[in-house]
């Protein structure tokens, strides 16, 4: 199966185990961050076995490099790659996200999975944890020294090791976006925004998501230094708390 299509299916196949991870976090009490930071260790253990399976010297890496090359076949023809160089570097760097978007596609299915959940609870009359609203997404302060980590293991790490903090980067770097976007949605309600206005506010940022990722995971950072949420917050719900692991808010 070629290595896209296997990275979607991927976070299929433990969606058990994530579920019932989710599961003891919940009947422990935990807050909604911490459940799916739990939720999320298969991704993990699955992003650590690829970012070692996938080494220069493993031998899983022939095969992986095939399947990529399958999965790029179109993107390759539509780009007209004429360089034999190009395409390599292509494929490198898809090995070399693979990890990172491994954990992200598992991630999404523990946030999915909750969201199914709730809906079936309250049909069944099973009460699980709300999730606060979008609007009040917000990720712990500590994810910025990690980012800084990553950065710093980009300039001067090499091997695994350099690999690793791709890897972390790209990760992060996604859920600042999705604060950013957080940071939106919060602006757009506060306005009162209405919601065709914002279902097209959405559609420009899918349309510009190359930009608009990059966009999202700046205004996600600036969030998490400046607090811009809390500055003209509405009379009739408190002001957004700020991030640490007793006082997250998450989506």
């Amino acid at each position: 199966m070629a290595p896209f299509q296997w990275i979607l299916l991927s976070g299929l196949a433990p969606a058990p185990l994530i579920g019932l991870l989710a599961a003891v976090q919940v009947e422990r009490g935990r807050r909604y961050g911490e459940m799916l930071a739990a939720a999320s260790l298969p991704g993990g253990l699955l992003a650590l076995f690829l970012l070692v399976g996938l080494s220069d010297d493993s031998w899983e890496r022939g095969d992986f490099v095939a399947g990529v090359a399958a999965s790029l076949e179109e993107v390759v023809a539509n780009a007209q790659l004429s360089d034999s160089e190009q395409l390599e570097s292509l494929i490198e760097l898809t090995l070399r996200l693979l990890p990172g978007m491994a954990y992200v596609s598992m991630l999404f299915v523990a946030v999915l999975g909750y969201q199914v959940a709730q809906r079936i609870g309250e049909r069944i009359g099973l009460s699980l944890p709300a999730a606060p609203p979008m609007r009040r997404w917000r990720l712990w302060e500590s994810f910025i020294w990690a980012l800084i980590a990553a950065l710093a293991g980009l300039l001067v790490g090499a091997g695994m090791v350099r690999d690793l903090a791709v890897n972390v980067a790209l990760v992060l770097g996604l859920l600042f976006a999705v604060q950013g976007l957080a940071l939106i949605r919060h602006l757009l309600w506060r306005l009162g925004v209405q919601r065709f206005l914002v279902v097209l506010v959405y559609a420009l940022l899918a349309f510009t998501s190359g930009l608009s990722l990059m966009f999202l995971a700046l205004l996600g950072l600036g969030d998490t230094w400046f607090d811009w949420r809390r500055i003209g917050h509405r009379q009739d719900e408190p002001p957004p708390d700020d991030g640490r692991p007793d006082q997250e808010i998450d989506t």
